[in-house]
């Protein structure tokens, strides 16, 4: 009998452990994450961050060349590994980049102006189906109790405001977007031309970062380099892939549901289908909202289009390509979305993933190393 509540204090004992440590776990990345987000307040509310926004503007080719030369390392390891010169390797890789770029473009260009501009000229249509939408919504209320021709009045005067801002401010968003674009083509060109000289001995990187890390400590370094590399190419890869699958299925979907635009929204559910959770949101709410102010058969089909497409992709694509690189559970993805999209609006929102996963990876390394957790239970206990 005293044997049998041994074991039950034992088992008892090892359950109250268990407990312990994933509270020790959660505590931990709870007050990480409170000192992170402490200092990216601070720094915000001094102001560094907008310096530090400006700067990295200005030195963004650099980023792009450094980021292309990596995506295309790959490739250009493949010829050289079938006895290609590396010379020879990159030039080929590059001319095949740049002829893949030029075809997309001269392929989706053209149609995505025309399909822009399509849309821009439906606009009133659109925005006086809403309105007849909701004069009639709110007509079908009126038999109950409640006086909502306030609420009413409310709505369609912020509708007709924003029509008015949207037509005051056409032009000028138009001549800032032609602005904006010739900054990003150039700013592009200018990476790929870094990218390049970069790719002729992408190896020195390498080693040009090695000289900042002491000798004794390269080979853990090394191997940091390594994990973070590797999950890195798998995230954008797979991500890359996610967003090809979300913008064809889409595509068809919005097709045969017969919304104006297909290929605008479909691009733009692709585009937003990077954000984790609150992306395909963002991206399917303006496709349904055009599709409902068509016809009831169009709104239906985009709204099926978007929930199916979706739920396909997060079920079933992005846990197999995307969710084993970042190995992130998505409690913490989200918190890091929203305190990331607080700070740095859209863009945070995109990098969030990488980089919270980055800092995994680092903490785990010094965990391993110097085992923080089993010193704060020494500790507490």
């Amino acid at each position: 009998m005293q044997d049998r509540n041994n074991k039950m204090d034992y088992k008892t004992l090892n359950e109250l452990i268990k407990t312990g440590s994933i509270l020790l776990k959660i505590m931990l990345a709870l007050f990480i994450l409170s000192i992170g987000v402490l200092v990216i307040y601070l720094l915000d509310k001094t102001s560094v961050l907008v310096t530090i926004g400006k700067v990295l503007g200005i030195i963004s080719p650099l980023f792009i060349g450094l980021g292309l030369a990596w995506l295309l390392e790959p490739a250009i390891n493949y010829f050289v590994k079938n006895k290609v010169g590396r010379k020879l390797a990159v030039v080929v890789v590059y001319l095949i980049f740049i002829f893949l770029i030029v075809v997309i473009l001269a392929l989706i260009v053209p149609e995505f102006i025309s399909q822009v501009n399509e849309l821009i000229k439906k606009i009133p249509d659109f925005l006086g189906s809403i309105n007849d939408f909701i004069n009639n919504l709110f007509l079908n209320l009126s038999s109950t109790d409640f006086d909502l021709t306030a609420l009413k009045d409310n709505i369609l005067t912020s509708l007709n405001d924003w029509t008015n801002n949207l037509t005051t401010n056409n032009l000028s968003g138009i001549v800032n977007g032609v602005g904006s674009s010739i900054k990003v083509i150039l700013n592009f060109i200018l990476g790929l031309l870094i990218a390049f000289y970069l790719s002729l001995d992408f190896s020195k990187v390498s080693k040009y970062i090695n000289i900042f890390v002491p000798s004794k400590y390269q080979t853990e370094v090394n191997k940091v380099k390594k994990s973070l590399n590797e999950m890195l190419r798998s995230y954008v890869n797979g991500t890359l892939l996610s967003c090809l699958f979300v913008m064809i299925l889409s595509l068809i979907g919005f097709l045969i549901s017969g919304v104006s635009s297909p290929l605008l929204f479909a691009i733009f559910c692709a585009i937003t289908n990077i954000i984790p959770y609150f992306g395909p949101y963002i991206g399917g709410i303006p496709v349904v909202v055009v599709g409902f102010a068509i016809s009831p058969f169009a709104g239906i089909g985009c709204l099926i289009t978007v929930f199916l497409v979706q739920f396909l992709e997060g079920n079933i694509l992005h846990p197999i390509i995307v969710g084993k690189a970042i190995s992130l559970h998505p409690i913490t993805i989200m918190v890091s979305l929203l305190v990331f999209e607080y700070f740095f609006g859209v863009v945070g929102m995109i990098f969030a993933p990488p980089i919270v996963a980055t800092l995994k990876i680092l903490y785990l390394y010094f965990e391993d190393k110097h085992h923080f957790l089993n010193r704060l239970k020494a500790t507490i206990n």
